[in-house]
């Protein structure tokens, strides 16, 4: 069975956030795909199958540890790398049928952006900012306000800091997280930024997200992350340029909109490059 390897939230081979893709996925399980993309190591590797329309594709997303019903870096190169072989067939936007239902994809040369309505969904919790501090390895005055949980699909803590100092100094220490965090919603994947520059109507933002949880012990771009923050974040930007993955040699590149009707969220987008960097064949099926 054919896959390949893009490099995703990145125009450059061999950065941002690698991605295995089975374009041709009909007549596996979920057994078969989940053993795959265990084989295949990745932070997530999808496997496409015909949607209920033309432009449209059913696509599934597992990490090595388990089926996400939405993510942000498999949707971009998915829909990239269906381009590269073709099977847009030229459209300019094309919809992927993912766990959380349709997402509409706009496909550039080199780049693809999604669209996501409403703002995130958040839910409150009880747990003072300190214990997210000590779990991260920090001190609690480095932490700018509470720590929140959002979505839009997967669910993410959301940890601001004070620099991109904070941020690159920052470690999971799995022993604490799993003491406090089972209860809540957020509880396999934290992602941890900064504001490095504020312009007004737009942010520059650093980030780490970390999910051992889920087989990743931490992820070099984060687009479902980055599109719950573009949700959820109080701020009046309308622009997010998000760097991450740079702490472990494979920066990333994402953007991020938000549109707005007054003071509330009524789409946000977020976008990024891919490279098509292999191409090869699984000789044995689970």
């Amino acid at each position: 069975m054919r896959y390949l390897i893009a490099d995703v939230f990145t125009d450059k081979a061999f950065g941002g956030n690698p991605l295995a893709v089975y374009p041709e996925a009909d007549g596996l399980d979920t057994a078969q795909m989940q053993t795959i993309a265990r084989e295949m190591n990745l932070s997530e590797t999808t496997f496409v199958t015909l949607g209920s329309a033309p432009g449209h594709f059913r696509t599934r997303i597992f990490t090595p540890f388990a089926e996400l019903p939405f993510a942000g870096h498999p949707t971009v190169g998915t829909a990239l790398v269906l381009q590269h072989l073709g099977r847009t067939e030229g459209r300019s936007e094309i919809v992927l049928e993912e766990g959380v239902g349709p997402v509409r994809v706009a496909l550039r040369s080199d780049s693809a952006t999604f669209y996501l309505d409403g703002p995130a969904e958040t839910r409150e919790h009880s747990i003072m900012p300190v214990v997210f501090a000590d779990a991260l390895g920090l001190r609690r005055d480095r932490l700018v306000g509470t720590p929140w949980q959002a979505s839009y699909g997967t669910p993410f803590m959301m940890v601001q800091v004070q620099s991109r100092e904070d941020v690159a100094s920052a470690m999971l220490i799995a022993e604490r997280w799993q003491g406090f965090t089972e209860a809540l919603w957020a509880s396999r994947a934290v992602y941890v930024f900064a504001v490095t520059e504020d312009a007004g109507h737009s942010l520059d933002i650093h980030s780490r997200m970390f999910a051992p949880k889920l087989g990743v012990a931490e992820d070099p771009a984060t687009g479902s992350a980055a599109a719950a923050l573009a949700g959820s974040l109080q701020t009046k930007a309308t622009k997010l340029f998000i760097d991450q993955g740079v702490e472990m040699g494979r920066p990333s590149r994402i953007d991020a909109e938000i549109v707005r009707d007054g003071d509330n969220i009524t789409r946000i987008s977020i976008g990024g490059g891919a490279v098509v960097l292999a191409e090869a064949n699984l000789l044995r099926l689970p």
